[in-house]
């Protein structure tokens, strides 16, 4: 037994001993393994973010001005048919650090000045732009660039979270100090060892086009070219060739390869002559934007190099400003948030979309829906506030349908003058639905006004209500069929003989000033201290002045007290408040002026 035993245990050591090198081995391997495997996991890579201001889709490789870019887009997803959202910078960029649209910002997108109302608003209600996630996601964040838009310093704009931002609007000769100063960050960047964010924001070529000596006489074409053109095109060789010393520059300091690098533009440029007074607006636009939704001006470029990519792509298939955002975190690694209305173009960049993507854009007086290449632009009153640019007065709304397959230019829009009209114009079946759902999309896509709601208990059969607006226009929801109204745009009347409970809905169009009402029974005007407001109830004669908040209700239908002759409630959210009188400082409208913003 004694003998057995030993035998048992020289085997069973025999075997250990057998197999402890294929431990450790199986070991060891395992550790090399998780070494190889973690740097990839742990290590994010870079983003350089380039804006080219005002740079059209249509330059890149044509006027013999790009070399540079040329040739980074033969090592990069080229995206043809790239559209912005917005068509000015600041709510383009608003919508670059959001993958929001303008109108689900805060700040607004009509007018200069953004009033300390909108700054404090966007800062309460945007929890996540670009630059701050990223930093709080262990990324360097840096701005070097032309946009005074990124600063709330002047009173236009906002600080979107940069840790270091270096603006050089106040300057006039301001590209080849982004260069300068971009070497300078590239240098601390390269002794950092955490990834990076750098947004590289050129003002050229925006107007005024200033190019240095020479640059005009690289331009290689055929084309006709004016004063204006030949001059922005020069701006366009000039930024081409500080982006050449800036690529060199990132090679140089190894940051080459690690480094998702994504160039585009907030918008385009208006060139011809067709569009020179926009439709919208009535404002001269030629040579200058921000005033349609044409393609002109929201067709920009748009090149993405992936971190490790070598290989060049073309990809036809349209694609948004909007969905810039998520792509940078897609590629970092990084959740998207969920109010992020844009979509990643991985799925494009690999071969996996599934849908189609459409288009929805807004600037000042416009709204616009887009499949494909057609399109649906509307005189649009939707978003604007009393200031420069509107004085309150709501005028015809019309449409217009673009098909830039069979109108490249879009020069020959069909005109809708309001949608109700469509149905006595004729049109083919398929084309009458089709503009129709367009319609809808845009009504679908834009954030609802509130929603305004009187209920009423007659004391008799003669019952008048007045509801008024300093400025806009009063949109009726829903009323009664038996009632007699009178809309006369900022003022609406009502008459009826009906005894019962009832209800009256309505809408101020655009949302920037506070309706006041006034009901009669049988001449006698009801008092306020017998109107009662709100989710709770409180009677109107306890609020003086800004009683906003007094009237929500939020989603919710207040319960109504069996007293209450009146009952007023707001459903959808307060009113933006602005500070529409504000005036622009000096310094920045010294900044405008040299940025071509203020003639």
């Amino acid at each position: 037994m004694k003998l057995e035993s030993v035998s048992l245990k020289l085997k069973t050591l025999l075997l250990l001993f057998c197999f402890l090198p294929f431990f450790f081995c199986k070991k060891t391997g395992s550790a090399a393994e998780s070494e190889s495997i973690l740097p990839i996991k742990t290590k994010r890579p870079n983003v350089l973010w380039i804006v080219i201001d005002s740079l059209r889709g249509d330059i890149i490789g044509r006027y013999g001005v790009t070399p540079n870019l040329d040739l980074f887009a033969g090592n990069a997803v080229t995206f043809k048919y790239h559209l912005v959202n917005a068509a000015w910078t600041r709510p383009s960029t608003l919508v670059f650090f959001t993958g929001k649209y303008a109108s689900a910002n805060p700040v607004n997108f009509w007018d200069y000045p953004a009033p300390k109302s909108e700054a404090e608003a966007f800062y309460r209600t945007e929890k996540h732009p670009l630059p701050r996630l990223l930093k709080e996601n262990s990324f360097g964040t840096y701005m070097v660039g032309n946009n005074p838009f990124l600063t709330d310093k002047f009173g236009l704009g906002v600080d979107v979270g940069f840790d270091s931002l270096y603006d050089f609007s106040n300057y006039n000769e301001d590209t080849k100090k982004i260069t300068k100063k971009t070497f300078e960050v590239l240098e601390e960047i390269s002794n950092d060892k955490k990834p990076f964010f750098l947004f590289l924001n050129y003002n050229d070529p925006h107007k005024p086009y200033t190019p240095p000596p020479g640059f005009t006489d690289r331009i290689q074409t055929k084309e006709v070219l004016d004063e204006k053109k030949r001059d922005y095109l020069g701006e366009v060789a000039f930024v081409d060739e500080e982006l050449g010393k800036v690529f060199l520059e990132l090679k140089n300091k190894n940051l080459w390869e690690n480094t998702l690098v994504l160039i585009t533009a907030d918008h385009g440029e208006v060139m011809n002559a067709a569009h020179a007074i926009s439709p919208f607006t009535g404002t001269n636009t030629y040579y200058g934007h921000g005033q349609d939704l044409f393609l002109e001006n929201i067709h920009v470029p748009l090149l993405l190099k992936l971190p490790g990519e070598t290989k060049g792509q073309s990809i036809s298939a349209m694609t948004r400003s909007i969905d810039l955002y998520p792509t940078v975190l897609d590629y970092t690694g990084l959740v998207v948030p969920k109010s992020v209305q844009g979509k990643s173009l991985r799925s494009l960049i690999e071969n996996q979309e599934t849908t189609k993507r459409t288009y929805y854009g807004e600037t000042r007086f416009t709204q616009g829906y887009g499949e494909g290449n057609e399109f649906l632009l509307q005189r649009s009153y939707r978003f604007h506030e009393l200031g420069k640019f509107w004085l309150g007065s709501v005028g015809s709304e019309f449409y217009l349908y673009l098909d830039s397959k069979k109108d490249p230019n879009q020069e020959n829009p069909l005109r809708i003058t309001n949608i109700a009209a469509i149905k006595g114009m004729k049109l083919q079946p398929d084309l009458e639905k089709k503009i129709l759902r367009f319609w809808k999309q845009i009504r679908a896509m834009e954030p609802k006004l509130p929603l305004y709601h009187l209920s009423i208990q007659p004391e008799s059969k003669d019952t008048e209500v007045q509801i008024r607006i300093p400025s806009g226009t009063i949109r009726m929801a829903s009323y009664p069929d038996d009632v007699v109204l009178e809309e006369k745009g900022k003022l609406v009347q009502i008459q009826t003989k009906r005894t019962d409970p009832f209800e009256i809905s309505f809408e101020v169009y655009p949302d920037v000033s506070f309706p006041e009402f006034s009901v009669w029974f049988s001449k006698k005007q009801i008092p306020k201290s017998e109107i009662f407001t709100g989710y709770f109830g409180v009677s109107l004669a306890s609020c003086k002045s800004n009683c906003d908040l007094l009237y929500e209700t939020g989603p919710k239908r207040p319960v109504i007290i069996p007293k209450a002759k009146v009952y007023f409630w707001k459903e959808g959210g307060q009113k933006k408040s602005y500070s529409s009188k504000q005036e622009l400082g000096t310094d920045a409208l010294e900044i405008l002026k040299k940025q071509g913003y203020v003639q």
